[in-house]
């Protein structure tokens, strides 16, 4: 079965500002030695897939195609307007699916830091074998390292498999005593928003808990609901399972969580004018 990487890159700069902006977000701004989270992303993904796909807005299609020059450009998808990650995963895997047929896709966002490359790849290669004999949702989901409670969590149930369990719930952003709980109870991961599933069970799962969104078309593409997958799909869906992941993730969503980042690694930011 073929591989594909979908990566989200339409975000729109609200964070990190005013280092980000809406003409150069985040997902764009050289900060890693003259290097992108783009084209980091695309790098880390490359290798372990038969192709990469990057959902992007029209307004960014051009400075995508400008940063990632391997990537063909009929796999640039430029939504017509912004409506939010459950509609651009949709019209993307739509499009990935009518051109490399019931493939397995991983859906990834374009402006995480990972820094333990390799075990990122052996995680995201596991979920892979799994989507492709199973009729899940899969999540990788990351091992907390503190109860944060700027994430989105995934409780855990039973294993399923081996490495693999069952997501019994999704909660947004609970307050800091609740994850703490969540920590202290061990069965808690971080949701990561990078999810693994073949093309045909993404869309059955569409049809059955997000009808709206799997009627989407680019021609109609306005009229999709502004909504994220997360609410849309993953936290109706009963069959959604996880794959915990330790490989130094990093959302990079505070100057504090970049300063980590840059810090730990040595890595000196880039400025424009350095060019």
């Amino acid at each position: 079965m073929k591989r594909c990487a979908l990566i989200l890159a339409g975000g729109g700069g609200t964070r990190l500002r005013p280092l980000s902006s809406e003409e150069n977000p985040k997902q764009f701004l050289r900060l890693f030695e003259g290097r992108s989270l783009l084209e980091l992303t695309f790098a880390r993904v490359a290798p372990i897939v038969d192709a990469v796909y990057v959902s992007t807005t029209e307004a960014y299609a051009a400075k995508t195609a400008e940063l990632l020059p391997a990537l063909p450009p009929e796999h640039i998808i430029a939504e017509p307007a912004r409506r939010n990650t459950g509609a651009a995963i949709a019209l993307s895997c739509f499009t990935i699916e009518a051109r490399d047929g019931d493939c397995a896709i991983a859906v990834l966002a374009s402006d995480h830091y990972i820094a333990d490359e390799e075990e990122f790849r052996r995680v995201l290669t596991r979920a892979f074998d799994y989507a492709e004999r199973a009729d899940d949702l899969v999540c990788v989901g990351i091992e907390p390292t503190e109860p944060n409670s700027g994430f989105g969590y995934l409780e855990l149930g039973a294993e399923i498999g081996p490495g693999i369990e069952r997501v019994v719930r999704f909660t947004e952003k609970p307050s800091r005593e609740l994850a703490e709980e969540f920590v202290r109870a061990g069965n808690y991961i971080w949701n990561a928003a990078m999810f693994v599933w073949r093309a045909g069970v993404f869309r059955a799962a569409l049809r059955e808990h997000a009808p709206e969104l799997a009627r989407v078309t680019r021609e109609r593409y306005g009229e999709a609901p502004a909504i994220a997958i997360d609410y849309a799909l993953m936290e109706k869906a009963r069959n959604v399972a996880a794959i915990r992941g330790d490989f130094g993730w990093s959302d990079v969503g505070s100057f504090e969580a970049l300063e980590r980042v840059l810090g730990a690694h040595a890595v000196r930011p880039y400025r424009e004018n350095d060019r």
